[in-house]
């Protein structure tokens, strides 16, 4: 998620690999946080604007909205979201290998029905954390949209078990850095990455 007022695009990465289903935790492989329970949370409307966007937890059956919404991306969003420069080949067989009973999705639709918002949150290769990843619509940016998706993400991850969230942008990204300093997250050791832990007042920064 790089900085808007800089006329860059606002997307937070996270890497396009695929993640191990099993982990070691002291020597012991533990199963994922996110590997076998699915919370769904209830969809819900939000005013972004003028338009009325429907948020909801997505599933297996919202790989092509997921997919177009990704291939929309422009380069340097692209290079934002994977790190790297990505192919509309490579970009469709990421979306298609998603799997939503490990990754938490949670999607904004306009009223017509296209995908303009997503939040994922993906198991990380360390025990009980997750790795955030947000790419929102050009139309719908700098709204707040990007804050409440990811908010809800967080939310059901810390759910299904997760106890930090991780965020790597650029160091010059003035929205992440508002936002995770919203989402009570902490900045540090190296530039451009940030965390969000687990907490009892969670609820409390939960999106409207």
């Amino acid at each position: 998620m790089t900085d808007i007022t800089a006329g860059r695009s606002v997307v937070i990465g996270a890497s396009s690999r695929p993640r191990p289903t099993r982990q070691k935790e002291n020597g012991i492989m533990a199963p994922n946080p996110l590997s076998n329970v699915r919370s769904i949370a209830k969809p819900s409307s939000i005013e972004v604007g003028d338009v009325v966007l429907h948020v909801r937890q997505l599933g297996t059956s919202d790989s092509r909205a997921i997919e177009q919404h990704l291939l929309a991306l422009a380069p340097l969003d692209r290079r934002a979201r994977f790190f790297g420069k990505l192919t509309d080949e490579a970009i469709s067989a990421y979306a298609r290998r998603l799997d939503p009973f490990r990754v938490v999705l949670f999607g904004a639709f306009d009223p017509g029905e296209r995908l303009v918002g997503l939040a994922e949150a993906h198991p990380s290769d360390a025990v009980r954390k997750v790795e955030v990843a947000i790419s929102i619509d050009p139309a719908f940016r700098h709204r707040g949209l990007g804050q409440r998706l990811v908010t809800r993400a967080l939310t059901a991850a810390f759910v299904r078990g997760a106890q930090s969230a991780e965020f790597n942008f650029a160091p010059d990204n003035r929205p992440v850095v508002s936002m995770v300093r919203t989402l009570g997250g902490r900045f540090g050791p190296k530039l451009g990455y940030a965390s969000v832990d687990r907490s009892t007042d969670w609820h409390t920064r939960q999106a409207a």
